[in-house]
């Protein structure tokens, strides 16, 4: 199905504007309610936007 809308799931990235990083899983259980709400949710699966946020390596994304 083209534009199919896929629901959030814990492993999707919450990145903050200053770098801070975690997954939904992690903000959704409360872990980061010091951290605002202006966060970016990027999909487990967008190797292109991690890699461009500069997370590739960290979440061991291989370069290609």
């Amino acid at each position: 199905m083209p534009n199919e809308i896929r629901p959030h799931n814990t492993d999707d990235i919450a990145f903050w504007p200053d770098g801070t990083w975690a997954t939904l899983g992690e903000v959704w259980a409360g872990g980061f309610t010091f951290m605002s709400d202006d966060f970016e949710i990027v999909r487990w699966d967008d190797d292109a936007r991690l890699t461009a946020l500069g997370l590739a390596e960290e979440l061991g994304i291989q370069p290609g």
